[in-house]
């Protein structure tokens, strides 16, 4: 053990250097404050107690006593200044200033001891109409936040880890449908000066955050292929996302631009949801649909997935567009299989019903097909423009086709005096 004071040559001040163990680390050296001797030797032995003290337990370390003096509000600004130090995001700690800021307020937190995991619980309770991946959001941002503290050596438990995180799966709180092409068009009749903002997110998928942080310098649009290059500190995954953009909305971009500066927003004045709501309104399309879906702004993002889909966009194609890592979220959040044209499949699967053989069905298909054909050509009689040959199969007594044992079938014009038409005319005729 070292427990001495000093003065170091040439000054006037004590110093106590001390350390209780070997283990214990390295060396404290404190200065005491004062020049004369018995001062300095009440001071240490106050020090000592102090220390041997947060040893035992009797006393919380004088770090802890300090910070918790403080108010959280000032803790939460140093937290995000080491969090910009170490380089993380804007939009990451601006989340984070958010959900800790809304929480201190809600729960009335205003101090560390504040903090338990009953008035936590209860905020959660009393905001069951977020999501449950929000609500795990602001669990997951105020934990970390005192996981910070505790590093510090500012608090010395996290008392919020026995709060358990909300179950996901299956509890999606709400349920986004796509546009339609005639909803985007009447959306962006009523848009106004929003127009550029709708059709941009309609064709590119980027978020509202993304959009709203857009600016000139971002934008390559007189280049061969133009392009957009979304910066790396607003978007979602921290990753710079270059997107090829879409004519039209090009040809929007140069409207707004006459006059704009590379640093400034391209979207000034960015829509917020109830400006968005309107705007559906008055384009008469409903923010909800009978099955409770929601057509709010990130209905735009899911709109370019399914109009990648429906265009037959390969899937891993689809997935670089849509900037996404998983293919289950790109197929089974993102693409919404209502307009997809799944009806319409199956009129295209085979028929299972009919038996082999059968003369009066077989009979009924091929006149069916050959009804087809005759009424797919162009019948001009008299005119300049004829049809094309049709091969038909001729026709015998019992109204099956004619085997053809090498013989080809007879070929004709598809107008008047064919006989292998009038032929099927009559077989018709006896077989309604």
């Amino acid at each position: 053990m070292i427990n001495m004071i000093f003065k170091p040559k040439g000054s006037r001040i004590w110093r106590w250097k001390f350390r209780q163990k070997p283990t214990d680390g390295k060396i404290e050296d404190i200065s005491l404050g004062t020049s004369e001797k018995q001062v300095a030797e009440k001071r240490r032995a106050e020090l000592l107690r102090e220390r041997q003290f947060e040893r035992d337990g009797l006393v919380l370390p004088k770090s802890v006593r300090n910070a918790a003096q403080r108010s959280l509000e000032d803790h939460l600004q140093d937290f995000l200044g080491d969090g910009q130090r170490l380089g993380l995001s804007e939009k990451h700690l601006a989340n984070l200033e958010f959900r800790v800021s809304r929480l201190i307020v809600d729960c009335h937190w205003s101090q560390a001891k504040d903090v338990t995991a009953d008035s936590m619980q209860n905020w959660l309770r009393g905001h069951s109409e977020l999501a449950p991946k929000t609500a795990n959001d602001y669990l997951e941002a105020v934990r970390s936040f005192f996981n910070w503290l505790i590093k510090a050596g500012r608090v010395q438990i996290n008392p919020l880890l026995s709060v358990e995180k909300a179950k996901t799966e299956g509890r999606q709180t709400r349920e986004r449908r796509s546009f339609t092409v005639d909803e985007i068009k009447t959306l962006l009749a009523a848009a106004g000066e929003r127009k550029a903002v709708y059709l941009m997110a309609v064709h590119t998928g980027l978020r509202r955050s993304e959009l709203a942080a857009l600016k000139w310098a971002d934008l390559r649009l007189d280049e061969a292929k133009p392009f957009v290059l979304v910066r790396a500190s607003t978007t979602k995954n921290s990753k710079v996302a270059p997107m090829s953009l879409h004519p039209e909305v090009v040809a929007a971009l140069h409207e707004l631009k006459a006059g704009r500066q590379p640093g400034e927003l391209v979207f000034k004045r960015f829509p917020r949801i109830e400006r968005f709501k309107r705007d559906l309104k008055k384009a008469g399309i409903a923010y909800t649909d009978a099955l409770g879906r929601f057509a709010d702004f990130h209905s735009l993002r899911k709109t370019l997935c399914t109009n990648l889909a429906k265009a037959g966009v390969p899937r891993r194609t689809a997935m670089s567009v849509m900037r996404h890592s998983d293919g289950k979220l790109t197929d089974k959040v993102y693409t919404d299989e209502n307009l997809l044209g799944v009806e319409t499949a199956i009129d295209v699967l085979p028929t299972f019903t009919t038996e082999p053989g059968t003369a009066s069905q077989g009979a009924s298909q091929g006149a069916s097909q050959i009804a087809s054909q005759i009424a797919s050509q162009k019948v001009v009689i008299g005119g300049h423009d004829m049809s094309p040959l049709v091969t038909l199969p001729r026709l015998n007594e019992a109204g099956k086709p004619v085997e053809n044992k090498g013989e080809s079938h007879g070929m004709a014009l598809a107008g008047v005096g064919c006989h292998e038409v009038d032929e099927w005319r009559e077989w018709r005729g006896s077989n309604p």
